[in-house]
């Protein structure tokens, strides 16, 4: 019988070296990040450039149907006798006048605008000019209907195949749209195009911020904003260069092929291969991922034990975690709340210039730089103050600026009182907007970010939807009438945010137990299984 010896030095390394090491995703990703590079900057730049398509083509229609009201010349007696009893004024060829006399195009005056628009073309304006802003809001119908059905997809088949979809969908909508004969077949065209620009841009934001490492999320979060307002340049300088709407159409399309092209080249996030069950494939997306990072000494892979859950839920099993996990619960229906308020806000005044603001395409620009500006200060707003105080700076400083806009004082030939302090009130809202994608995406657990981010995406869609009718306020009341709204409907914000759990430099919830344990239950403990795969679970 051989006797007992004790491990040599040499083999207590030995043995060392073959244990693996347990670690979560986030830990396995700060890990590898060593700091910015060229390779790093330019993955992440070019895999949020898609989302910019969405928002070419959410404001697309301000340009494609604008109604020229200062654009016009008489034809008729009528019209000409009502121009002479103006005695000539500059003032005549307006809105007031026209809608007020009910002239008719075609019969009373003809549009003399250089540029087309479907608006002229189909005889939307005056008493039918609501039925632009139904064009607009329709594109949130399908951006309701599609975050709502794209759950299944993203949390089964990936972020990033649901991206694809997404802009398949909404390129093929928007080149048929080129030959749109009317208004109800451009109804089905807008909601067609929402579905998929929103599959497409919830699906690189989830990919992004789950192949991030912790403390560059707030600043990728604003990256991928910092896009989707350069479409907002992009189709404001589209809408000037092209003076056909049918050609807008056409060459918005064909940008949605163009910009498919990122998605496909990259890979499924890791984070999404672990909760599916697939070890090795995230194994070996993290290897590549090591590589871009000029740190592929930094882990050696075959000997880490990733932590993770195995879990592919039903609907059913979803929603009945909700219900089990309150502050799961709690948390993902404030989200609701938040992100109908912003999106109400920030798209009642994107569809708004028009009516503050007598240029179009001026007020739409100033708008659009605003955005980038309001975007990019979210990531020294989030490094400094974290993700729910700088929410609510932003959101006090929207109702400062809200109430300010109230008087009329005229500041110079182009700016009014109004006009610059709802430009302001949009940027800090527009800020809120953007810390509330990377807010909630931090909140919702991976097994469930699919369904949270749909979801509150989705209550976003119905703000939004409501928001644009909020522009025809101006028409019918007074212009404080909107504006005591907005300082409402921000207000309401700050409250709901107060209630949320502040994640800043926390990690990202793998589980709904995660969710419990982070904000302080007691009753729920880690155990360990069979399988050494570490599970959360409740007493």
């Amino acid at each position: 019988m051989d006797s007992w010896k004790p491990l040599s030095e040499t083999d207590e390394k030995q043995s060392d070296a073959l244990k693996k090491e347990t670690l979560t995703i986030d830990q396995v990703v700060d890990r590898i990040y060593k700091g910015i590079n060229f390779k790093l900057l330019l993955l992440f730049v070019v895999a949020t450039i898609p989302a910019s398509q969405t928002g070419v083509q959410v404001y697309m229609t301000i340009f494609t149907g604008f109604i020229p009201y200062s654009e016009w010349t008489c034809v008729s007696d009528r019209c000409f006798s009502l121009l002479a009893e103006s005695n000539f004024s500059e003032t005549f060829y307006s809105a007031r006048p026209m809608c007020a006399n009910q002239l008719e195009a075609g019969t009373d005056f003809n549009w003399t605008s250089q540029r087309t628009s479907f608006s002229m073309d189909w005889g939307i304006y005056c008493e039918s000019e609501s039925k632009l802003s139904v064009v607009s809001s329709f594109f949130f119908i399908g951006a309701f209907l599609g975050l709502v059905s794209s759950t299944a997809i993203f949390d089964r088949f990936g972020r990033k195949n649901g991206a694809i979809a997404g802009n398949i969908i909404a390129g093929i909508a928007t080149v048929v749209g080129t030959w749109a004969p009317s208004f109800e077949v451009m109804l089905a065209i807008r909601v067609l195009q929402g579905i998929g620009m929103f599959m497409n841009l919830t699906g690189i934001y989830c990919w992004v911020v789950e192949f991030s490492p912790t403390h560059l999320r707030g600043s990728l979060s604003a990256l991928i904003l910092i896009m989707w307002s350069l479409g907002y340049l992009v189709i404001v300088l589209i809408g000037y260069l092209i003076h056909s709407w049918k050609y807008i159409f056409l060459t918005t399309g064909t940008l949605n092929f163009l910009l498919i092209i990122p998605l496909l080249l990259y890979p499924i996030s890791p984070r999404f291969a672990l909760v599916r069950g697939r070890e090795e494939e995230a194994k070996r997306i993290l290897k590549a991922f090591s590589k871009v990072c000029n740190n592929e000494g930094a882990l050696d892979m075959d000997r880490v034990d990733l932590s993770y859950t195995t879990k592919v839920q039903n609907y059913a099993d979803q929603f009945k975690d909700f219900m089990k996990y309150p502050t799961l619960r709690k948390q993902t229906l404030l989200c609701f709340l938040c992100w109908f308020t912003v999106a109400f806000l920030f798209y009642g005044f994107d569809f708004g210039w028009g009516k503050i603001s007598s240029n179009l395409y001026a007020s739409y620009l100033l708008a659009a730089l605003g955005k980038v500006f309001s975007f990019t200060i979210t990531i020294p707003a989030g490094h400094f103050l974290g993700r729910k105080k700088s929410v609510q700076f932003f959101l006090v400083l929207g109702v400062i600026f809200f109430f300010l806009a109230m008087p009329d004082l005229q500041i110079s030939e182009d700016w009014t009182l109004e006009f610059a302090a709802c430009l302001v009130g949009s940027i800090v809202t527009s800020s809120a907007y953007a810390i509330n994608y990377l807010y909630t995406s931090e909140l919702a657990p991976t097994t469930h970010r699919g369904t949270v981010m749909s979801l509150s995406s989705s209550c976003a869609r119905l703000g939004s939807f409501s928001g644009i009718y909020a522009t025809l306020l101006y028409d019918i009341t007074d212009r404080r009438v909107p504006l005591a709204l907005f300082a409402g409907m921000t207000m309401t914000y700050v409250v709901a945010v107060s209630f949320l759990t502040d994640t800043t430099g926390k990690s990202i919830p793998e589980t709904p137990q995660d969710v419990e344990i982070m904000a302080g239950k007691e009753k729920y403990h880690s155990v360990e299984h069979g399988t050494g795969k570490k599970r959360l679970e409740s007493v």
